[in-house]
């Protein structure tokens, strides 16, 4: 797991290469439009951890505090997803779409992390919980996954002039979404495998 990074990080390169001269030369600018390709696969990624993270919660071999753990992250990555998708205008939402977006989504996104620390306050420290995501396996694609996020939140405040800065900032974003449920399914197979195994 700890060589993902360093063993791929050519291969991902190359595809964001491959792309963003693609969009340029061939001036294919719509794949990084609104509900294009780019914020498809952002959509995609998000929901797709926010699923497997939640997964992870249920009781089984993890402890407590790692429970709560991916239950944050799980909390994360769909608050991310309720910014990055358009939940409310999905028709089978049409009567609760408020809810997903403005101040219902504040209100829903504040409701859910209170509840989450509540959680966290009634069975485990925060300390013990801010060790255990130090000391998380799957660490250095959460630091990836910040460090990309802040470049795309550059790229979008347009503090320096840079063209295509558009296309930038969304394919930073599907590349930190990318290192968001990449650790997810790592553990979820893990998880699966002890479950096999339960005495190795």
């Amino acid at each position: 797991m700890t060589e993902f990074i360093p063993k791929y990080w050519k291969i991902l390169l190359s595809i964001n290469l491959a792309f963003i001269f693609i969009v340029i030369g061939f001036d294919h600018h719509h794949l990084h439009d609104e509900n294009s390709l780019l914020e498809n696969l952002q959509a995609f990624f998000l929901v797709s951890a926010t699923i497997l993270y939640f997964w992870l919660t249920s009781p089984g071999y993890e402890s407590m505090d790692s429970r709560l753990a991916y239950m944050g992250l799980g909390l994360l990555c769909f608050s991310f997803s309720l910014r990055e998708v358009d939940i409310e205008q999905l028709p089978v939402l049409e009567f609760i779409g408020f809810i997903f977006h403005g101040v219902g989504r504040t209100l829903l996104l504040l409701v859910l992390w209170s509840v989450f620390f509540k959680q966290v306050y009634d069975h485990c420290e925060i300390k013990l919980l801010v060790v255990k995501l130090l000391g998380f396996r799957y660490l250095q694609f959460l630091n990836v996954s910040f460090l990309l996020l802040v470049a795309g939140a550059i790229f979008d405040r347009e503090i320096w002039h840079i063209e295509h800065a558009r296309l930038y900032e969304e394919l930073a974003e599907t590349n930190a979404y990318l290192f968001l449920v990449i650790p997810a399914i790592y553990a979820c197979f893990f998880k699966n495998a002890r479950s096999r195994n339960p005495h190795p």
